[in-house]
């Protein structure tokens, strides 16, 4: 006699459609303790784990020497002064809303926790993802490469969405430029490495990396000419590459 097969239970996700339902109701009522109760029953442990995901997903680990769990504690608090600003009436979803928002918040703490740490060491890094073994350090090389990172980070703060229209590009645009941030403190690694460094950020395959990191590559070597001739890149330049 065969034995039934149980069926799966289904795993409930842990920011579900209950949650913007709760969110709405925090939204809706003035009473404080009401606030808190729902808060505590159906928002706080979803709230937590997004951002937990974000930090570890994206590798937001330029803290300035806090412990994650503060940092996961900072952005929960920041993320709970903008419960308010949740307009589901627009179409929008809690979970892609408040990850938007924890993003953008973690983005702008990495970068000025990034900047306390630069130091002279830097890497020979031409975003063609090839990294020497050991590499000068910036007094021998010269501030202007460290100011032409400062430059070309600052630069595509606000445009990885204009040259990347696909969700998942986007995504790889990002991890490349968090290598930027990092390459103070990526000791050695080689083209392998880091695909596989990226990879593990995005969850994308070796041939999404490569047309990402080409387009990037391309894009740099123009910026960089610029940077050469005016001592800056132009913000408002938009750099167009033969496909």
């Amino acid at each position: 006699m065969q034995k039934k097969k149980r069926a799966r239970k289904s795993k409930k996700q842990y920011f579900g459609p209950e949650v913007d339902v709760a969110i709405i109701e925090y939204n809706a009522t003035e009473d404080t303790e009401v606030k808190s109760r729902i808060y505590e029953r159906e928002i706080r442990k979803p709230m937590e784990k997004l951002v937990e995901n974000i930090i570890h997903t994206f590798k937001f680990y330029y803290t300035d020497n806090v412990p994650l769990h503060e940092v996961q504690h900072e952005v929960v608090s920041f993320l709970c002064e903008k419960l308010g600003k949740f307009k589901p009436e627009k179409g929008s979803k809690a979970f892609s809303y408040f990850s938007m928002v924890a993003k953008n918040y973690c983005i702008l703490k990495n970068r000025k926790n990034y900047k306390k740490l630069i130091e002279t060491k830097r890497i020979d890094y031409d975003l063609s993802i090839e990294i020497a073994d050991s590499t000068p350090t910036a007094d021998e090389e010269g501030p202007d490469l460290e100011k032409f990172f400062e430059k070309y980070l600052e630069y595509w703060d606000d445009k990885v969405e204009l040259y990347y229209k696909k969700e998942r590009d986007q995504r790889l645009a990002e991890a490349v430029l968090e290598l930027f941030r990092k390459r103070d403190r990526i000791e050695i690694f080689n083209k392998k490495a880091l695909y596989v460094y990226i990879r593990e950020m995005t969850n994308a395959n070796t041939q999404q990396i490569t047309k990402v990191v080409k387009d990037m590559k391309l894009r740099w070597k123009h910026m960089y000419s610029d940077f050469l001739e005016k001592g800056y890149i132009p913000k408002e330049k938009i750099y167009e590459i033969e496909k």
